[in-house]
């Protein structure tokens, strides 16, 4: 009896609920100064479009189902005025970015920051289909302008110091890096991505000790491991 009480407590959620939640979510969005339409329309009138706000809320509910493709269709199925508005943007170029779409995630997030130029969620989203594509100094300047908007932020910077990584500047990358472990010690990309900047530089033993302390967090990291083993100053 304990087990079917349980189970009747995860019946779906009201349809009601749902779209109460989504027009929540999309109200937040317009306080925060983030929705603006290519078209001209208010953000407001979504806010209290029943209609816009349930395929949104479908969109949502797609994805959790790993349903990428239908995730997209649900934003087609906005009314036309709705689609161009930022967040159903930005959106569309998370959902392009998780299906492997990237030339055209990176397009729909370029479309999102011309419709809120001061907007960071873009601009740290574009970054993930930039270094899928593996365009390092696209992923530079995009990094920079996100830190621009807020300089703290540690995605844009772990990006960027990726970026330097990977566009042969080690020096840079290792400094960033630095900082970056001594706010996140315990951060494995961070870590990993020093050790293997100071080895890049010639800089062995202080490379290893980097993948010492990774792996002493996380002793399966395999980074980690090939860092270490190509320092020649394993355990």
């Amino acid at each position: 009896m304990m087990r079917k009480s349980v189970m009747q407590l995860k019946m779906k959620e009201p349809r009601a609920k749902r779209l109460a939640r989504a027009r929540s979510w999309l109200q937040a969005a317009l306080c925060a100064g983030v929705m603006i339409s290519l078209t001209g329309v208010g953000s407001r009138a979504w806010a209290s479009d029943a209609d816009g706000a349930e395929f949104f809320q479908q969109s949502l509910d797609r994805e959790s189902e790993g349903k990428l493709k239908d995730a997209i269709t649900a934003l087609e199925q906005l009314p036309p005025a709705r689609r161009d508005v930022y967040v159903a943007v930005v959106r569309r170029a998370w959902l392009m970015y998780r299906l492997g779409q990237f030339e055209s995630s990176v397009d729909a997030y370029r479309k999102a920051v011309a419709l809120a130029p001061r907007s960071l969620e873009a601009r740290v989203g574009m970054l993930l289909p930039q270094a899928a594509l593996r365009r390092w100094t696209d992923s530079e300047a995009t990094a920079r302008e996100a830190l621009a908007i807020e300089p703290n932020n540690y995605t844009a910077n772990l990006r960027l110091a990726f970026a330097y990584y990977n566009l042969g500047r080690f020096a840079q990358a290792a400094t960033l890096y630095r900082k970056l472990r001594d706010l996140y010690p315990s951060d494995h990309d961070v870590r990993s991505g020093l050790g293997w900047s100071l080895l890049k530089l010639g800089r062995s033993q202080e490379a290893a000790q980097e993948f010492k302390d990774l792996l002493a967090i996380n002793p399966s990291h395999v980074l980690a491991k090939q860092g270490l083993t190509a320092t020649g100053l394993g355990r």
